[in-house]
């Protein structure tokens, strides 16, 4: 099967050739640096250090990766490629001193040589579920080795994986190790593969200095809607109505999970009439609805708030992050389609730090309960934050064996 994937690549380098200038055209793709994704590149390699590359395709996988950069950088070239140019731009614009960026080559086999030749990683760590076939396997063929970290399977990806599971089994085995990131993709990934998996925990819940935020309950409770995907913010957004209109002084952030979804959702907004700003030209404190329409600003947002719910959970995108909003002690709402936390999600609804509802109804119910009895609303918030104080993922095991890695014999 990998042959035919292999010539369908080449059969298709004319469209993605095609849809690459288009791309260029109307500026969606970086016009200065689209070469790139053909593994050419300006950048001489460091002849003093080895290179660790870590792909991590998209500004999520790319920010589980700070642990590994600030570990490594300093003894090694830490390469990252990502494949979009919002992840380009957040990667130069917070770790531009310590990594090399390159956009990631297409997966044709004579880009991804480009690529290796000039490159010549010692190491390679492949971030979450972003799995090329043709570039993993040229890994294994030239000798270089890779680590699978984070795995993850959706239950939907799982789905369409058992067709072809042969295929998968063939991609990933040849990683020398496979870390999934929660026990729900282990047990998926080995139905998929029969082969061992091991569990570290979750890259993007390293162990993060967290002291106890000052900021308890606002005089007038403050509700953040955070990382709400396309479809959702129409069901939610009636349901925060009603609730602005018997708390009339509370104010609302909503954090679209990309901005470029700002203006839909000020339409929204105003098709209810209600009183809406962008957080980017706020120029006072004077709005009820505040719409977070720029990258950065979820940790601020958080610290300010009393209540969050958690978006892409009444879609199906499977939920977002719970620690980071529960180390700023939030009182702390998801929808049912949770599966990306899965385990996590329940582990804090056991221990009464997060609430799980089903509808936007409910949500709207479990809201309201919350500011009628301030006291739920603090015992909510301290239970989030004790949970946050646990240890979720293995850092000095993680440590360890990329250190082995890289120096076998020492």
């Amino acid at each position: 099967m990998h042959k035919l994937y292999t010539i369908i690549s080449y059969l298709l380098i004319p469209f993605i050739l095609i849809n690459t200038y288009l791309r260029v055209f109307r500026n969606k793709e970086d016009k200065n640096r689209y070469k790139e994704r053909f593994g050419l590149t300006n950048i001489k390699k460091p002849n003093k250090k080895d290179v660790i590359w870590i792909h991590a395709a998209s500004v999520g996988e790319f920010k589980s990766s700070d642990f590994i950069i600030n570990n490594f950088y300093k003894n090694y070239c830490i390469l990252v490629t990502t494949t979009t140019k919002t992840a380009s731009d957040y990667a130069l614009k917070n770790y531009g001193e310590k990594i090399i960026h390159q956009y990631a080559p297409f997966d044709v086999l004579f880009w991804i040589n480009n690529f290796l030749n000039n490159w010549k990683p010692k190491l390679v760590i492949w971030i979450e579920s972003d799995l090329w076939p043709n570039t993993i396997v040229r890994l294994k063929e030239k000798n270089i080795l890779s680590i699978y970290l984070n795995a993850r399977v959706s239950p939907k990806s799982f789905i369409k994986w058992k067709y072809i599971s042969s295929y998968y089994k063939f991609i990933v085995q040849t990683f020398s190790s496979i870390y999934a990131q929660s026990i729900n993709d282990v047990n998926r990934i080995q139905k998929l593969t029969n082969i061992n998996i091991e569990y570290l925990g979750n890259l993007k819940l390293t162990k993060k200095k967290i002291s106890t935020p000052s900021y308890e309950i606002s005089e007038n409770i403050t509700i953040m809607i955070a990382s709400t995907h396309d479809k959702e913010d129409e069901l939610i957004i009636p349901q925060l109505k009603i609730i602005s209109e018997k708390y009339p002084l509370t104010k609302f952030f909503i954090s679209p999970r990309h901005p470029k979804r700002s203006k839909i959702i000020y339409n929204l907004l105003k098709s209810e009439s209600l009183d809406t700003k962008y957080e980017s030209s706020l120029k006072n404190n004077d709005y009820k609805f505040l719409i977070i329409d720029s990258f950065g600003k979820m940790s601020e947002f958080y610290s300010k708030s009393d209540i969050v719910f958690l978006g892409g959970s009444f879609t199906k995108n499977g939920g977002h992050n719970p620690i980071e909003a529960a180390v700023e002690k939030c009182a702390i709402l998801t929808g049912p389609n949770v599966f990306n936390w899965q385990n996590l999600f329940e582990d804090m609804s056991d221990k009464n730090s997060c609430i799980i509802v089903g509808t936007p109804k409910e949500l709207k119910m479990k809201i309201l309960q919350l500011m009628d009895n301030r006291n739920l609303i603090k015992n909510l918030k301290n239970n989030a934050f004790n949970f946050a104080d646990k240890v979720f993922f293995e850092e000095e095991k993680l440590l360890n064996l990329l250190k082995r890695k890289l120096s076998p014999n020492a």
